[in-house]
């Protein structure tokens, strides 16, 4: 997913983007799947995903929602919802933070690791609301990262001796997120912005999981240190020793540890 300001730290453009979004995937999706269940997420609903990404949610989402549903899934960049193919998917290339959006058109609007990213990050959570037909709902997840609670994860990374290089390599990630504008830690404060916005029965919940190193999910990792970590090098946000260190953790089965956090808060239109 990409923002016109530049507040987005990765590029799509990468040639391992693909892969490192499909790690994200690996570790979110049944998370993200089980809360669009839970919300009501059926045959005939339409809905909208803001920064479809690698597409495996707007695929769900199809299958989910069947003929007589409709799905509109954006992003700036759209070249990996090419190969989502369904007669109730439409593929919109589209600026969330500036281009036209629909109102009162929407069942679901959904957004993962996405508002995090964006300038305006309130105006645009109050658009998505606008979008939604009444009793419609909204449902945003954004990743949590590098605050205080970060070095406690350690207590479950092993080797345990390698854990003060994972918090250390994320404090580094957070960093560069908030150089370029975004914030690592707006996940927080997503239940108030849904308040603010008019939407009604808010309510969130923040989930980690275990990752193993040597899968896809820990991929994820490692490429978004393969990708930004010499810039994070430069900056003087991360040591070198420290990227190689759980560049290398990333890949080693026998190692495990914390992911980050994801925030998903829900709320309905009146």
């Amino acid at each position: 997913m990409t923002t016109a300001s530049n507040t987005y730290l990765f590029s799509a453009e990468w040639e391992h983007e693909r892969a490192r979004l499909a790690g994200l995937s690996a570790q979110f999706d049944a998370v993200t799947i089980r809360h669009l269940t839970t919300v009501g997420v059926g045959p005939g609903w339409r809905c909208l995903e803001v920064g479809g990404g690698a597409g495996s949610i707007t695929r769900w989402l199809s299958e989910a929602t069947g003929t007589t549903g409709r799905v509109v899934a954006t992003d700036l960049d759209t070249r990996f919802l090419g190969d989502v193919s369904a007669d109730n998917v439409e593929i919109r290339r589209h600026d969330v933070t500036s281009d036209p959006l629909e109102e009162d058109a929407f069942d679901l609007v959904h957004a993962r690791a996405v508002v995090e990213h964006l300038p305006g990050r309130r105006d645009v959570i109050a658009r998505l609301a606008k979008s939604l037909r009444p009793n419609g709902v909204l449902v945003l997840e954004d990743l949590v990262f590098g605050g205080i609670d970060t070095p406690l994860w350690e207590k479950l990374a092993r080797p345990a001796q390698q854990a003060p290089a994972v918090t250390r390599a994320m404090r580094a990630m957070a960093g560069g997120f908030r150089a370029v504008g975004a914030d690592p830690e707006f996940g927080l404060e997503l239940p108030e912005a849904l308040t603010a916005a008019g939407l009604r029965d808010v309510s969130a919940e923040l989930t980690h999981r275990l990752v193993h190193g040597g899968s896809e999910e820990s991929a994820f990792y490692a490429l978004s240190l393969r990708e930004v970590g010499p810039r994070l090098i430069a900056a003087g946000l991360l040591t070198s020793q420290d990227a190689e260190e759980v560049t290398a953790l990333a890949q080693e089965p026998a190692s495990r540890w914390l992911s980050l956090g994801m925030v998903t808060a829900w709320a309905w239109r009146r």
